[in-house]
C-alpha cells in the first residue's frame, strides 16, 4: 500500500465465533493492513482459529488484563488502542466489535480512499446501524453478513464509530478519540456524509447540532446475531454473570426479530469478499482451525436445543444442570459490583485507590496520566448509602477517558471534617494533582463550595462549580439562612472562605441564577480575572438539573473540559433553554412578581410561536 493508506483495525473478543473470519476477510478487503486482536491474556493461546491466524500474519494476538466480570471491557479496550493509534503514523486506525462491520456507501474501494476522499479528513465518525434476525432460528456456522436485515437509518443519538488518523490522538472511547490533540494542528472531523463536525468534537456537541448520524459515505453495521439460535449461542460463552437472565434475552430476541426487511446486500462487493475469504482458507493450518470452530458450535446448539423438543427460549439460556428459574435466582442472589469500584478492585484493570474515612469516601480511578477531574457530592448524594452509589458526574468521567477523584459525602457538612481536610492536603503535598497536566474540579451546591474551596490544593486548575456557597460562616455571610446543618459545622477550619482559595486556579467557572438572591450573593464574593459568572437564568438553585433537562448539562461540561467554554459559547447554547416548559413558568412568575403582569401575559403565546419555529 502507498504510505499513509496503512489502516490499524483493533477489536477486543472472548472468543472468536465461526463468524470471524468472515469479519476479518471483510476488512481486509476494505483496507486493514494490521489486524489487532486484544483478549484475556488468559485465553490468549486458547483458540485454535486466532493461533492459525496470527501464525500466518493475519492478526496479531495482544495478551490484556481482563476482568472476566467486567461490563466495560470494549470501553477498556478502545482505550488500549487508542494506545496502540497514538503510537503509530502514515495512516489510519479503526476500533469495532468483532460483531460490527464498516459499510462504504460511495465509490471508495477502501477506508484510506475514503479518507482520502473526504478531503483529507483526520477523523471520520460514522453511526452504527442495527441488524436483526428478521425472525429466523436456524444457525448455519460461518458467513453472516448475507442473512442480517439492518435498519434503514440509525435513530437519533445511535452509536458511533471513528476512523482516526494514528498519531494524531492518544486515547479512544469505541465511539470517538478523546483528550487532546497530539499530533500538532487543527482537526479535520467530518461525519458519514462528510460534512464537519462542530467544534468541541464531542458526541454532546454533535447531538445539539444534530450532527452524528448521516451516513450517505459510511456506516457500521452492528450483528448481534443473524439468527436468534446464534444470539443464544453467543450467550453461551459470556461469563455468568454477563449472562442475561430469560427476561432480557426474550426481549431482545423481540427487538432483533422485529428489525425485518430484505437481507443485507453486500452487491459488487460478494465476489471480492468470496475471493478474499477463499484466500484466508487457503493459508496453513486455517481451514482445519475453521472447521473445528464450526463443528463446536453445533454440538454446543445441540445441547441448547434439543432436536426432539426444542425448549422455549427463556429456558435455552440456563446451563445443564439448572432450570433457567434457578439459573436467574443464582444470578441475582450475588450483587454485582458497582461499576467503579469493578475498575479497580484486585480483577480490574486500573490502578486507583478507595478510602473510607469516618464521615466520607474518597475514591481515585486512573485512566489518563494527563487529566485528573475532581469531584464533590452534594446534599441529594449524603442520603444513599447503597453499594451501587455511584460518585458524581461518573459517566460523563469515564466517557472522556479522564482519570477521577471522587469526594462522596455521608453527612451535610460541607466538607468542614479535620479528617478530610488533613487527607486532601496530604494528597496534594505527595503531589498527586500536581502528577497530571491538566486538573478540573466541579460540584454543586455543597459540592460548588467545595469545588472552589479545595481549589487551592491543585494551582493551576479549572474549576467548573453550580450554585456554589463560598461559606456560611455566619460571621462573613449573616445574610445566609439556608442549610442549618451546615451552618452548624466548624467554620474555622482549613478551606473554609471559597473567595479566598481560588487565586491559584486558572479559570473559574461559576453557574448560577442571577433573579435568585441567595445565591447571586454569593457569587458576588468572586472576585480575579480567572472568575468567569455564567447567568443561567430562571434556574433557581438548581442549574445542573435545568441544564439537564435541556440536554445542554453534557455540552457545558464537555466545552469546559476541552477547554472551549466562553461566555460566548455557553450563552448561544443556553438559548436553547427557551424550549423548556420550566423556563416558561419561571420566566411567567419572575415578571408578575417584578409587577410586569403584561410581560409576564405575552411569554406563553411568544414561547408557543419559538416552538413551531423549531419544528420547521
Amino acid at each position: 500500500m502507498p504510505a499513509g493508506s496503512r489502516l490499524v483495525l483493533s477489536t477486543s473478543l472472548v472468543r472468536p465465533t465461526s463468524a470471524f473470519l468472515e469479519w476479518l476477510a471483510w476488512h481486509r478487503m476494505l483496507g486493514a493492513s494490521i489486524v489487532n486482536v486484544l483478549i484475556d491474556r488468559r485465553q490468549a493461546t486458547a483458540h485454535p482459529l486466532l493461533n492459525a491466524l496470527e501464525a500466518v500474519g493475519l492478526v496479531q494476538i495482544v495478551p490484556v488484563g481482563v476482568d472476566p466480570d467486567m461490563k466495560e471491557e470494549p470501553h477498556n479496550s478502545a482505550l488500549r488502542a487508542g494506545g496502540i493509534e497514538g503510537a503509530e503514523s502514515g495512516g489510519y486506525g479503526l476500533f469495532l466489535g468483532p460483531d460490527e462491520y464498516f459499510r462504504i456507501h460511495s465509490t471508495a474501494q477502501t477506508i484510506p480512499s475514503l479518507m482520502h476522499g473526504a478531503g483529507g479528513a483526520d477523523v471520520l465518525s460514522v453511526p452504527v446501524c442495527e441488524a436483526g434476525t428478521g425472525g429466523h432460528e436456524h444457525h448455519a456456522p460461518g458467513p453472516v453478513l448475507h442473512l442480517a436485515r439492518p435498519v434503514a437509518a440509525p435513530g437519533p443519538g445511535a452509536p458511533l464509530r471513528s476512523v482516526v488518523r494514528l498519531g494524531l490522538f492518544s486515547a479512544r472511547t469505541p465511539e470517538v478519540p478523546v483528550g487532546p490533540v497530539t499530533g500538532g494542528g487543527p482537526v479535520k472531523w467530518v461525519d458519514g456524509d462528510g460534512s464537519p463536525l462542530p467544534e468541541p468534537h464531542s458526541r454532546v456537541a454533535w447531538a445539539r447540532s444534530r450532527h452524528g448520524d448521516a451516513m450517505a459515505r459510511a456506516s457500521v453495521l452492528h450483528i448481534a446475531a443473524p439468527t436468534s439460535e446464534t444470539l443464544l449461542l453467543r450467550a453461551q460463552h459470556l461469563p455468568s454473570k454477563q449472562q442475561p437472565g430469560p427476561e432480557a434475552m426474550l426481549a431482545r430476541l423481540a427487538d432483533l426479530a422485529a428489525i425485518d426487511g430484505p437481507p443485507h446486500a453486500i452487491g459488487p462487493r460478494a465476489a471480492a469478499l468470496e475471493a478474499q475469504i477463499a484466500e484466508v482458507m487457503a493459508l496453513p493450518g486455517v481451514a482445519d482451525a475453521q472447521a473445528g470452530l464450526e463443528a463446536e458450535e453445533r454440538e454446543t446448539l445441540a445441547k441448547i436445543l434439543p432436536a426432539a423438543a426444542p425448549p422455549p427460549a427463556a429456558e435455552r439460556l440456563a446451563p445443564e444442570t439448572e432450570s433457567a428459574g434457578e439459573a436467574q435466582d443464582a444470578a441475582s442472589a450475588e450483587p454485582a459490583l458497582p461499576e467503579w469500584f469493578a475498575e479497580i478492585h484486585a480483577g480490574g484493570d486500573r490502578q486507583g485507590f478507595y478510602t473510607r474515612l469516618e464521615h466520607h469516601a474518597v475514591m481515585c480511578i486512573r485512566r489518563d496520566p494527563a487529566r485528573l477531574v475532581v469531584t464533590f457530592d452534594n446534599l441529594s448524594n449524603v442520603n444513599d448509602l447503597s453499594p451501587g452509589r455511584e460518585p458524581w458526574a461518573y459517566r460523563f468521567v469515564r466517557e472522556n477517558g479522564c482519570s477521577h477523584l471522587s469526594v462522596m459525602a455521608r453527612r451535610k457538612d460541607w466538607y468542614r471534617c479535620p479528617q478530610l481536610i488533613a487527607y486532601l492536603e496530604k494528597l496534594s503535598d505527595d503531589g498527586l494533582f500536581a502528577e497530571f497536566d491538566k486538573v478540573w474540579l466541579t460540584g454543586t451546591s455543597m459540592g460548588g463550595f467545595a469545588a472552589l474551596a479545595f481549589s487551592s490544593l491543585a494551582p493551576g486548575a479549572t474549576v467548573i462549580s453550580f450554585n456554589p456557597q463560598t461559606t456560611l460562616d455566619d460571621a462573613l455571610v449573616p445574610w445566609e439562612e439556608r442549610f442549618g446543618m451546615g451552618r452548624a459545622r466548624d467554620w474555622s477550619l482549613p478551606h473554609s472562605d471559597a473567595a479566598f482559595e481560588i487565586d491559584e486556579a486558572e479559570r473559574v467557572f461559576v453557574l448560577y441564577d442571577p433573579f435568585f438572591p441567595p445565591d447571586r450573593r454569593h457569587v458576588e464574593r468572586l472576585e480575579g480575572d480567572n472568575v468567569t459568572p455564567l447567568k443561567t437564568w430562571c434556574s433557581g438553585h438548581f442549574s445542573p438539573v435545568f441544564l439537564r433537562r435541556a440536554n445542554l448539562l453534557k455540552p457545558v461540561m464537555q466545552h469546559a473540559l476541552d477547554g472551549t467554554l466562553t461566555p460566548s459559547v455557553f450563552y448561544t447554547l443556553y438559548r436553547e433553554r427557551r424550549l423548556l416548559p420550566w423556563y416558561r413558568k419561571a420566566l411567567q412568575t419572575n415578571l408578575q412578581e417584578r409587577g410586569h403582569d403584561r410581560l409576564a401575559r405575552i411569554v406563553s403565546p411568544a414561547f408557543r410561536k419559538i416552538k413551531r419555529e423549531a419544528a420547521e
